[in-house]
């Protein structure tokens, strides 16, 4: 190990300490990396994608800069562990959501659409979408993102579902998807619009239902293993 590796395990051994005694006596100490991905979060939020500078994130989580770096070399790399975290929350959430007896496809839509895009969440996502744009690091986080969700929430429901047809499901899922996102945009932050948001989801509700009560008459398509 170099002298420059030693003081950076230093740095990073005493910011750590820092970091675990800055805890609540009542909570668990968290690591260095969990701190900077709250760190960025709250740095994203205030500065949004103009001002998420690397420095910034290491005075928010009151770190030196390099120990940061050790963890994250770059800003995409940084904001891509965030996305990451995002999406296991999200994962998680969907499948034990999915997973619990009477509540199906409509409590979940209901959840996207109401409880989910709260202020904060669709200022996150606009700005990350913002650093997409720019950032191809990003983008394919995104993209990543948004597949895996989808992906796992379509298996969650063909597992519930086995005698429906897995395309008509997987449409499902793609549909919600679309609905949440355009939901979040038209109403994330202008609530008042010429159609309330709740007719708008008492409509997809309908349509919801729908398309639900539609899936296991069909049957497996004939073309779904071609």
């Amino acid at each position: 190990m170099t002298m420059n590796d030693d003081s950076i395990a230093s740095t990073e051994r005493h910011d750590e300490a820092q970091l675990q005694g800055a805890a609540t006596d009542d909570a668990e100490p968290k690591s260095v990396t969990e701190r900077l991905l709250d760190s960025a979060e709250q740095v994203l939020l205030r500065q949004g994608y103009a001002g998420f500078y690397t420095r910034r994130v290491a005075q928010e989580a009151n770190i030196a800069l390099g120990n940061l770096t050790y963890h994250f070399p770059t800003k995409a790399e940084l904001v891509r562990a965030l996305i990451d975290r995002l999406m296991s929350k999200y994962l998680e959430y969907f499948e034990d959501f999915l997973r619990t007896p009477g509540k199906g496809v409509e409590a979940l839509v209901r959840w996207l659409l109401e409880e989910a895009p709260d202020e904060e969440a669709m200022r996150l996502f606009r700005e990350i979408w913002a650093m997409a744009l720019h950032d191809d690091i990003v983008r394919q986080s995104i993209d990543d993102f948004y597949d895996r969700l989808i992906e796992r929430v379509t298996e969650t429901l063909i597992a519930a579902h086995p005698a429906a047809d897995p395309r008509a499901i997987s449409d499902l899922v793609h549909f919600v998807a679309v609905v949440s996102e355009g939901s979040s945009v038209i109403y994330g932050t202008r609530s008042s619009r010429a159609t309330p948001h709740r007719s708008m989801v008492d409509l997809v509700i309908r349509m919801v239902r729908a398309i639900e009560g539609d899936l296991e008459a069909r049957g497996p398509s004939k073309n779904a293993d071609r």
